[in-house]
């Protein structure tokens, strides 16, 4: 009898380590024949080791009556937290309280909800997270958990009179701040799923101008990318994601207005592009539509904006759609309402595995391909 049990215990011991080692094998590149280009990596956290179940939750949460263009809940039906995600350094070394607004539906029959963070405007030099409660409690009636971010702002010699007052080296810096400091709050939204009812396998974010910055590196910028750019940065620093906390969520989409900006030496490629909605002007005079310099600053490090990297989206076969507006400036002239409308429109359709590559001129679409 004895030895029975202990032939039922090595192969349960076997099962388990077989289950394990397939749930953290990594998954195929996306743009590869037969393979989805949502399904980009693995890793080892409750609810998201098994890519049919992401693929499940999918095709439910694109078929379900929430998260589209009706709101599922009034405004008096949502809940709001406000908090401290984490305290940290300025560039001066002052420390700072970094605070949070989280919106969600109260009492709230669905456990877990897929999770919108956005992070603000401001040229890393102003702004607040109040800046964008309007897309939160757009997404929070659809039936999402969302939440708005503080971030660090500010760098040596830059001033909202003199914006291209400072360095290369001092911009990337501002830019690394930022980014740890979104992973820190998705380390603290990550580490209370459970309580504020979030989907950690079901991750979007969002951000405007300089937050489009800040996601775009978080997404594509590896600790090595940073280094080049600035050797001795994680020294100084110290780590960008010092919580590994990319391990602990899925990252599914990008949602961008206010222009667009990826750092020159990302790793950015096939293997990691996300699906990516933009929202930008061809005459952007803060961030470049195609390529230039950060601000148009001259001695500011180099990004590429929206019409790059889509045209680099469409050679990868990733999901996108850009909506741009033939006029000079900035600022757009998009309502608040439609920017959040066709954000949530984009995520419904690649969660119904509608992937497309949609160009629109204002409202007018001018080009609308389906990926295979």
């Amino acid at each position: 009898m004895p030895y029975k049990y202990c032939i039922r215990l090595l192969i349960i011991v076997i099962t388990t380590s077989i289950f394990f080692s397939c749930a953290s094998t990594s998954q195929p590149n996306p743009g590869e024949a037969g393979t989805d280009p949502m399904d980009t990596i693995a890793f080892p956290f409750p609810d998201t080791t098994a890519f049919a179940v992401i693929n499940k939750t999918d095709s439910i949460l694109g078929n379900s009556l929430r998260f589209g263009e009706v709101d599922i809940f009034p405004e008096a039906a949502l809940e709001s937290k406000t908090g401290i995600y984490n305290k940290a350094n300025n560039y001066t070394g002052q420390t700072l309280n970094l605070n949070f607004s989280f919106l969600a539906p109260a009492n709230d029959t669905l456990k877990k909800r897929p999770f919108v963070l956005f992070v603000h405007e401001g040229a890393f030099l102003y702004g607040t997270l109040d800046n964008e409660m309007g897309k939160a409690k757009y997404f929070a009636q659809k039936g999402y958990a969302t939440a708005a971010i503080n971030y660090r702002l500010g760098f040596n010699g830059g001033s909202e009179s003199n914006i291209c007052g400072s360095t290369k080296q001092e911009l990337i810096r501002t830019v690394y701040r930022a980014v740890q400091d979104t992973y820190a709050a998705l380390f603290y939204f990550t580490s209370n799923a459970e309580t504020l009812g979030i989907d950690v396998s079901q991750i979007f974010l969002a951000g405007s101008s300089a937050g489009n910055i800040t996601i775009s590196s978080l997404a594509y910028m590896k600790e090595s990318d940073f280094e080049v750019l600035d050797p001795g940065i994680i020294k100084l620093l110290g780590a960008l994601d010092p919580h590994q906390t990319a391990k602990r969520f899925k990252l599914r989409a990008l949602l961008t207005s206010l222009g667009y900006g990826l750092l020159k030496g990302s790793s950015f490629s096939a293997a990691t592009a996300k699906p990516t909605i933009f929202f930008q002007r061809t005459g952007d005079n803060v961030l470049p539509y195609e390529n230039g310099s950060l601000f148009f600053c001259t001695s500011y490090p180099m990004i590429s904006g929206a019409k790059t990297t889509s045209d680099q989206l469409v050679t990868f076969k990733i999901p996108f759609e850009l909506n741009y507006e033939v006029e000079t400036g900035h600022v757009l002239s998009f309502p608040e309402t439609y920017i959040s409308k066709r954000y949530a429109l984009f995520i419904k359709r690649f969660w119904k595995k509608d992937y497309r590559q949609i160009i629109s001129e204002k409202y007018t679409v001018i080009s609308d391909k389906k990926i295979n």
